[in-house]
C-alpha cells in the first residue's frame, strides 16, 4: 500500500480508537512541521492521538507524514505508553512501523522502539531502528576496484540501515515560570551499521529548541523553532532548521507552561529511515562485458616498467586474459608483444566490465595519464596481438607497424591514434576477425615512387605503406574511423600463390566491413579490395580532393558480393572502379556488386569505371563534374581478359557537368539498363573510335531498356546517339 492511503486509514483508525477505547479522550492534536537543511527542504504533517488513562498515565497514537522535495516520502504510525512519576518525572516507551520511498523509486519498511525520560529541567531519549527489508538492486552504481592484482566488482544497491540514536537535554532558566516559553539544548549521539558496503556510521549531534505556546486565538498551542548540527566521517558536517507547529483540535485547556505537560510532548526520532545508495553488493570477481572472459589479473606498465624487454617478460608473466593498464609515455626499442586475450588499456580509458554473479556492468576507468607507445625502431613493429587481445584508448608513433597481428584470431584495436609509421598503420596477416573502430590514422609516410609503391596485379599481395592492410583476412570491420594523410587507405585482399599458374588463392579475404570510415588525402586508393568476397561498406567517404597526386578512389579488384550504402568520393582519377584482372585467380572476379547510394564528385577520369566485370546494379547515383566521363564502361573482344561488361543496371542515375559524356563505351557491352539524367553535358554518350572505327558496341536482350534522358539508347540507334 503507498503512503497516502496508508496515512489516511491511519488516521481513521486513530480516530475511532479516540472515542471509543478509553473513557477519558483528549482532544487530538495536529502537528504541522517543516526541516531546511542545505537548501533542501522537508515537511510533514501528523495526528497525535492521547488517551489519559484511569490511574493518571497515558496511552497515544501517533501518525505522521514526511515529504522530501522530489519523490522521496515517509509515513509513519506508533503506538506509545507513558507514565507519570511521584517526582513529575515521565517515563515512556513506545514502538513505530516506518515506510519509506526512496528518490531511486524503492520502499523500505522498519519497525523502530524507544524509550524517554522527561523532566522539568532534563530529559533524555533513545530510539533502535530495525530495517525489515532487503537491500534492493540499482545496477547503475556499481563498482569496479583493484585488490591486488585482480580486478573486483560489487553490484550496486540501496540498503536500509539499522541503527540507534541518543540524546540528553536541559531546559535553560531564559524565561520566568509565569512566561509560556522553554529553550533548550541537547547532546547526543548516533550510530547506522554499513552492512558491509561501507564503514558503519558513528557521529555526534547538537540542537537547541525554542518554544512558544498559546498562540493568538489558538487555546494549547506550541510553536518549536529549532536548529541543529551533526557531524560524522560520512555525511560530515551538517546543519539543519525545524519549526513545528503543534494545535489542539477543538482547543485545550493546558495553557501557559501547561502546553508543555511532557505526556503530550512531541516523540523525537528520525523523520526518515535512513538508506545507503552505492555498491552494496558481495564482491565478486569480474569479467570482459564485450565477450564474458573472467579478467585475468591486472599490470601495470609505464616508462618505469623498463624497456621492451622487460615489459613484455610481465606480460607474459600476467598471462592469459590479463588487464594491462598502460601509464605515460613508453618508448621501445623492440615489439611489445600482448599475450592471448589480454587488454591494454590507456590511461584514461573506460572498459565495462560484468560482476560474474550479479550478471551487473559497470565502468572501470584507468586512472593512469595518457598513453603514448612510441616505437624508436623503424625495422620492428611498435606492438603485436595475440589471438582474443586488445588495444584500447591510446596513441601509437614510429615503427614498422603501428599494431601487427599475424595468424592471430577475435582482435580489437579501439578507440587509438596512430601515426608516423614507417611501415603499415595496422598490419594484419591471416587473421580471423578483427574489429578496429573509433581509431585515427594520420600522417603515414607518403610514397610517391611508383615502381617502390604502385599495386600490380603480378604482385596482388603488396600494397605497402597502407593505414590500414589485411592481407588474408576474415571477419574484418572497421567502423568509425578516419585516416588522412596516408600513402593507401584500406587494403584488403586474399592472399595469392602466383608462383605457378594458374595463381590460386591460399587464404581468402572475406566478411569485410566497412562502416561509417572517412579516408582524406591517401596518396593512391583510399579502399583497395583486391579478391574479396561478402563486403559491406556503408557510409564511406573518401575525400582526395585537396591534393594535386591520386589514385582512384575505391577499386574493387576481382571482389565478388558487394553491398555499398551511403558512399561519398571526391576528387581521384575514377571515383570507384570496379576491374578484373585475368592475372587473377579464376574465382576473382567482381561481380554481384549492389550500391544504393553514391555520390561522386570532381574526378579527374570518371565517375564509374567498368573493366570487364558482370551482376553491378547501382541505385540512387549522383555523379558531379567528372573530369571526363561520368560513366566509362570497358568492355574486352576476348574472354580470356574477361569479355564484355554485362548485366549492368542504373537506376536513378544523375550525371551533371561532365567535361565530355554521360556515358563512355569501348569494347563491348551487354545487358546495360536503367534510367540515366543527364544535365550540363556536352554528350549523352561517346563510343570509342578511330577514324572509321568503331571500337565498342551495346547489346540488349528482350526487357532491357536503358534511357537517357529519357529516351532509349540500344543497339539500333547506339551509333548514331553516341558518335
Amino acid at each position: 500500500m503507498k503512503f497516502p492511503s496508508l496515512f489516511a486509514a491511519a488516521l481513521i483508525s486513530g480516530t475511532a480508537l479516540s472515542n471509543h477505547a478509553f473513557s477519558q479522550v483528549q482532544q487530538p492534536i495536529l502537528e504541522v512541521d517543516g526541516n531546511l537543511a542545505y537548501g533542501s527542504g522537508t515537511g510533514g504533517i501528523g495526528l497525535f492521538l492521547p488517551w489519559q488513562l484511569d490511574n493518571g498515565n497515558a496511552a497515544f497514537f501517533d501518525a505522521s507524514g514526511s515529504f522530501v522535495e522530489g519523490s522521496a516520502r515517509q509515513g509513519s504510525f506508533g503506538l506509545g505508553y507513558r507514565h507519570r512519576a511521584a517526582n513529575d518525572w515521565v517515563y515512556g516507551a513506545y514502538g513505530y512501523f516506518d515506510s519509506f520511498n526512496s528518490e531511486y523509486g524503492h520502499n523500505f519498511k522498519q519497525l523502530s522502539f524507544g524509550a524517554e525520560a522527561l523532566g522539568p529541567l532534563y530529559e533524555a531519549r533513545a530510539n533502535v531502528y530495525l530495517p525489515l527489508t532487503d537491500e534492493k538492486a540499482i545496477a547503475s552504481l556499481s563498482r569496479v576496484f583493484i585488490t591486488g592484482d585482480e580486478l573486483k566488482f560489487r553490484a550496486g544497491g540501496e540498503i536500509a540501515r539499522g541503527g540507534f540514536d541518543a540524546e540528553a537535554g536541559v531546559r535553560l532558566p531564559l524565561f520566568p515560570e509565569d512566561m509560556a516559553a522553554q529553550m533548550k539544548i541537547f547532546g547526543g549521539t548516533y550510530w547506522y551499521d554499513g552492512k558491509g558496503a561501507i564503514d558503519d556510521t558513528l557521529g555526534i549531534k547538537a540542537r537547541a529548541e525554542l518554544s512558544f505556546a498559546g498562540l493568538p486565538d489558538v487555546s494549547g498551542s506550541t510553536l518549536a523553532l529549532g536548529a541543529s548540527v551533526s557531524y560524522d566521517k560520512q555525511d560530515r558536517s551538517e546543519f539543519a532548521v525545524t519549526a513545528r507547529l503543534r494545535v489542539p483540535l477543538g482547543g485545550s485547556s493546558r495553557v501557559g507552561q501547561e502546553a508543555f505537560d511532557p505526556m503530550y510532548q512531541h516523540v523525537e526520532r528520525a523523520d526518515f529511515i535512513r538508506t545507503y545508495a552505492g555498491a552494496t553488493g558481495a564482491v565478486e570477481a569480474a569479467e570482459f562485458a564485450s565477450d564474458g572472459r573472467k579478467v585475468g589479473k591486472v599490470v601495470n606498465v609505464s616508462a618505469a616498467s623498463g624497456d621492451a624487454r622487460a615489459i613484455n617478460a610481465a606480460l607474459t608473466a600476467a598471462g592469459k586474459d590479463a588487464l594491462v593498464l598502460a601509464s605515460g609515455d613508453i618508448t621501445l626499442g623492440q615489439t611489445m608483444q600482448l599475450g592471448v586475450g589480454q587488454y591494454m588499456l590507456g590511461g584514461g580509458g573506460v572498459i565495462a566490465v560484468r560482476g560474474t554473479t550479479s550478471r551487473f556492468e559497470a565502468a572501470f576507468r584507468n586512472d593512469g595519464a595518457a598513453t603514448r607507445l612510441s616505437g624508436s625502431n623503424p625495422l620492428a613493429n611498435v606492438v603485436a596481438m595475440a589471438s582474443g587481445s586488445t588495444i584500447d584508448h591510446l596513441a601509437v608513433s614510429g615503427g614498422l607497424s603501428g599494431i601487427a597481428s599475424n595468424g592471430a584470431a577475435g582482435i580489437t584495436v579501439r578507440d587509438v591514434q596512430i601515426s608516423k609509421t614507417a611501415g603499415d598503420g595496422i598490419r594484419l596477416d591471416n587473421v580471423t576477425g578483427a574489429l578496429v573502430e573509433k581509431t585515427s590514422i594520420r600522417d603515414l609516410y607518403i610514397c610517391n615512387n611508383n615502381s617502390d609503391c604502385e599495386f600490380a596485379v603480378g604482385n596482388p599481395n603488396r600494397a605497402p605503406h597502407a593505414a590500414i592492410s589485411a592481407l588474408g583476412t576474415s571477419g574484418l570491420t572497421v567502423r568509425d574511423t578516419t585516416i588522412d594523410s596516408v600513402t593507401y587507405g584500406i587494403f584488403a585482399g586474399s592472399r595469392i600463390d602466383d608462383n605457378d599458374w594458374p595463381p590460386v588463392i591460399t587464404q581468402a579475404a572475406n566478411g569485410i566491413t566497412l562502416d561509417n570510415v572517412t579516408i582524406s588525402k591517401s596518396r593512391r586508393e583510399g579502399v583497395l579490395l583486391v579478391a574479396a568476397k561478402d563486403v559491406t561498406m556503408n557510409k564511406v567517404t573518401v575525400d582526395n580532393s585537396a591534393q594535386g597526386l591520386d589514385m582512384d578512389l575505391v577499386v574493387l579488384q576481382g571482389t565478388s558480393n558487394v553491398a555499398i550504402t551511403d558512399m561519398t568520393l571526391k576528387g581521384g582519377i575514377n571515383g570507384l572502379m570496379l576491374v578484373t584482372a585475368s592475372t587473377l585467380p579464376e574465382e576473382a572476379r567482381t561481380t554481384n556488386v549492389r550500391v544504393n547510394g553514391l555520390s561522386v564528385d570532381s574526378t579527374r577520369n570518371a565517375g564509374i569505371f567498368f573493366n570487364p566485370v558482370s551482376d553491378i546494379h547501382f541505385k540512387d547515383v549522383v555523379i558531379t563534374n567528372a573530369g571526363t566521363y561520368g560513366a566509362f564502361v570497358y568492355g574486352s573482344d576476348w574472354d580470356f581478359l574477361g569479355g564484355p561488361v554485362k548485366d549492368i543496371t542504373f537506376s536513378n542515375m544523375r550525371i551533371e557537368n561532365a567535361a565530355k559524356a554521360g556515358l563512355y563505351f569501348m569494347g563491348p557491352a551487354v545487358d546495360v539498363g536503367g534510367d540515366v539524367t543527364i544535365k550540363g553535358t556536352p554528350r549523352n554518350c561517346l563510343v570509342s573510335s578511330f577514324g572509321s572505327y568503331v571500337n565498342g558496341s551495346l547489346t540488349q536482350s528482350p526487357g532491357t531498356s536503358l534511357l537517357l534522358n529519357g529516351r532509349e539508347l540500344n543497339a539500333g540507334n547506339f551509333k548514331t546517339n553516341c558518335l
